[in-house]
């Protein structure tokens, strides 16, 4: 288009055709904020979902976990010893030339059983190394009583998920009894309770000092496994290394043990843009018909400016200009009531039963998604005016007035 055909009068016309046809404007400027405020919605709320699982599971556990093979492992039975790694130093040699791996840190896990006054289960119990684990876990944060990984310094302490201290009726400062395998037992002191938000994790996880659980076990220095936190997660060939260099280990990575989740994960993102995307096109196809009927309405107008002297270029400057202006005023309204709506959710309480543990419903405020809806909105409502527009301007005006 000319530079002629960004001027005033252009302007005044396409102002006047759309304030002559008020309703249908309007109607259609609705179709937009509807598309554009569903679209951010589910947006918002299907990633803040995803989002939350992923900070609960993902960031909670080691994207790599090493242990030793199931053959070292009948073998340790035989001889009725502790699933030990041997080759820790090189293990450590590897990681520390690594240079995706963000943290690592070792770890002594035996079978125990978990008594307190009023209750006792079977579990697993994870001897860790406070300052190691620490650079694995963010546990401050989902602290809900008394001290994170640094109450593990005194060798008489346990810290327990929420889940499971429920399960023992046990509080912050109250005495449970350990007693492992070998028939050893010891009183721990529990220091500190915690949630991931995900009862099947906070219903297992414990933490005590390994140097307490190396002692009891008669196992000095032993490692049982050895937790990789990676900087790209998704990039996993460092498992593929590991096997391949060090004999008498197995390896598993997070796509592994979480295989339901990723897959969860990738149906949601499917559905949510698939569906979300729908909206706006068939938001865009309702504007179409409104603007082509528009301009179907306005053939004897469009004939009377090109007879005057108005060229193509002009007649579709001047319908996009009321398309530009109902898609502008639609996915802003539609932004706008995208956050509203969002916001409400946020603050909406969420039940569910102690399987996620979570005050209310996660939201994902990403000005990434506004962006793209208020985008996309303008963007189809701009097409579903331009096409429509185009083709009545290419119609010759001398076959229009012969039909008046």
């Amino acid at each position: 288009m000319s530079k002629q055909v960004f001027n005033k009068t252009n302007i005044f016309i396409a102002f006047q055709y759309l304030s002559a046809r008020m309703k249908q404007s309007f109607l259609a400027m609705i179709g937009v904020m509807l598309g554009v405020t569903t679209f951010i919605v589910m947006i918002n709320f299907m990633t803040g979902v995803n989002d939350f699982l992923d900070d609960a599971v993902f960031n909670g556990s080691p994207d790599i976990i090493i242990n030793a093979s199931a053959k070292k492992e009948l073998e340790n039975i035989s001889r009725r010893t502790t699933n030990l790694l041997l080759d820790v130093t090189k293990i450590d040699n590897i990681l520390k030339g690594d240079k995706n791996v963000q943290s690592y840190a070792h770890q002594i896990i035996s079978p125990a059983i978990l008594i307190s006054d009023a209750k006792q289960f079977p579990g697993s119990i994870n001897g860790v190394f406070p300052a190691q684990e620490r650079n694995m876990v963010d546990l401050e944060r989902r602290l809900i009583k008394g001290e994170g990984f640094k109450s593990l310094l005194e060798e008489n302490s346990i810290l327990l998920g929420v889940s499971l201290a429920k399960r023992l009726q046990v509080e912050v400062g109250d005495q449970i009894e350990m007693i492992l395998p070998n028939g050893k037992n010891a009183a721990l002191r529990v220091a500190g309770i915690f949630s991931f938000g995900i009862t099947t994790i906070d219903n297992v996880r414990t933490y005590v000092s390994a140097a307490k659980l190396q002692n009891l076990l008669d196992q000095k220095n032993g490692i049982t496994n050895v937790h990789i936190k990676l900087k790209d997660r998704d990039d996993v060939s460092l498992k593929s290394y590991l096997t391949e260099n060090i004999d008498g280990i197995e390896t598993e990575d997070w796509k592994d043990s979480n295989k339901t989740i990723v897959i969860g994960n990738k149906v949601r993102d499917i559905l949510t843009w698939s569906v979300s995307l729908a909206l706006l096109l068939v938001a865009g196809f309702g504007i179409y018909n409104i603007l082509n009927s528009t301009v179907i309405q306005k053939r004897k107008d469009i004939a009377v400016l090109k007879t005057i002297g108005y060229s193509s270029n002009d007649v579709v400057f001047i319908f996009l200009v009321q398309s530009i202006i109902i898609g502008v005023l639609g996915a802003v309204f539609g932004g706008l009531f995208g956050y509203i709506i969002s916001y409400l959710i946020s603050t909406t309480p969420l039940d569910t039963s102690d399987f996620i543990i979570v005050d209310t419903y996660p939201i994902n405020f990403k000005m990434s998604y506004y962006f793209l809806g208020l985008s996309f909105g303008i963007l189809t409502t701009v097409f579903a005016g331009y096409f429509p527009s185009k083709k009545a301007s290419q119609v010759d005006p001398v076959t229009i007035i012969r039909g008046i």
